[in-house]
């Protein structure tokens, strides 16, 4: 792998590099520990959450191919973090030939904390999929959500790590109906809905636009689906479908709006660090929806 992170739980993940390892672990205790005379550095993998040794970080080695990586340890780096097999085997970074189950063990120590997580940053999971697709995510539509999430135990898919949250948990939902829906204007949603929908007219409400209708049916709705992930030369790319579609039953849906959506694993945990501008109905939602 190509990023790591000086910490489990919702952290940024960094390039790796001399400069980044430097920066975020000052070369100290339990980062780089000493052994048979020689160091060895250790951080947490992004994906899984857990140890990683980054090899040839201060000599280009022809193991590492002239540039450092990190590769699992599977043992326990005391103070920093433990191993967790039934992790590693779901991790995009580990054996790319173990067969993989579609969810992960409830005793799996990273969906469980995948869970807490979603309870305690619900409002922005819901801020970052409202602001990525001009789409206005109400406080009903949130619950009804975050309950298909639960009813599918969202927080198991083994592809669901800390930082992609909010698009996993937005995969879990079926096709949203997008009328009555509140919409920014003059973003590509609008717009292809403006060119492609004669059907819909639109109602000024504060800062945002309401899909209505000019006395025809409207079947508009929209999804999140197609996630993927990719590793070439130990990095990690991840993207996902969102789709805007006019539902005319099982002969044909007509495609309005479609944009692969490559998903910023940064822009969650960064988000995490502002404690102001918190959405406490949201918050209260997700306590009361998640026991």
């Amino acid at each position: 792998m190509d990023i790591f992170k000086s910490k489990p739980g919702l952290s940024r993940p960094y390039k790796i590099s001399t400069i980044n390892y430097e920066k975020e672990t000052k070369r100290q205790k339990p980062y780089m520990l000493e052994k048979n005379g020689k160091y060895q550095y250790f951080a947490v993998c992004p994906e899984c959450d857990n140890p990683i040794q980054l090899i040839g970080l201060y000599k280009n080695t022809i193991e590492s191919g002239k540039k450092p990586y990190g590769r699992h340890y599977k043992g326990n780096i005391i103070v920093l973090v433990n191993y967790s097999e039934i992790d590693y085997l779901d991790c995009p970074f580990s054996n790319p030939t173990w067969k993989k189950e579609i969810k992960r063990s409830e005793n799996s120590p990273l969906a469980n904390r995948i869970l807490d997580t979603l309870e305690e940053q619900f409002d922005r999971v819901i801020y970052i999929l409202s602001k990525q697709t001009g789409i206005k995510i109400t406080q009903n539509l949130a619950k009804r959500m975050l309950t298909n999430y639960l009813k599918q135990e969202g927080w198991r898919y083994r592809d669901t790590t800390l930082n992609n949250l909010p698009w996993l948990f937005a995969q879990c939902s079926p096709a949203i109906n997008l009328y009555g829906r509140l919409l920014k204007e003059d973003t590509p949603v609008y717009n292809a809905i403006v060119e492609k929908c004669p059907e819909v007219v639109f109602e000024k409400m504060n800062n945002y636009i309401q899909v209505k209708s000019n006395n025809e049916f409207i079947n508009l709705k929209f999804l999140f689906y197609n996630h993927q992930k990719e590793v070439t030369d130990d990095h990690l790319t991840e993207t996902m479908t969102f789709e805007i579609f006019r539902d005319r039953g099982l002969d044909k849906q007509d495609i309005i709006y479609s944009e692969k959506i490559t998903v910023d694993t940064d822009y969650f945990a960064n988000l995490v660090k502002y404690e102001k501008y918190r959405n406490y109905i949201l918050l209260k939602i997700a306590r009361e929806l998640i026991e």
